[in-house]
């Protein structure tokens, strides 16, 4: 197997590996539910990652920038068709779902 197999995934393998990042975020992010991720930061002009964790109650968890950067890119890469530069999505680390925030 070469090492790239990866980078470009078959159609139905999308759901396991979107379960797979879930179940590896949740273990590096004791607490959380969701994690909020943004192309555009609410106070800056251009392209700016962030990354928000929540837990159950909506309160933000406190993440390094260390680990919310690869853990923003993480999730989009492994949702390449989502609209980020429009608007921020929500990775519901429970059903490993994505879903648009709302403005």
């Amino acid at each position: 197997m070469s090492p790239s197999a990866d980078c470009n995934p078959k159609s139905g393998t999308g759901p396991a590996r979107a379960e797979r990042l879930a179940a590896q975020l949740t273990s590096m992010l004791p607490g959380a539910v969701v994690v909020q991720v943004r192309l555009q930061g609410p106070r800056t002009l251009w392209p700016h990652l962030g990354l928000t964790a929540l837990n159950e109650c909506g309160q933000a968890l406190r993440v390094p920038r260390a680990k919310s950067l690869p853990m923003a890119r993480w999730i989009i890469r492994c949702f390449p068709h989502a609209r980020w530069a429009t608007t921020g999505h929500a990775f519901n680390l429970r059903t490993a779902e994505l879903r648009g925030l709302e403005a």
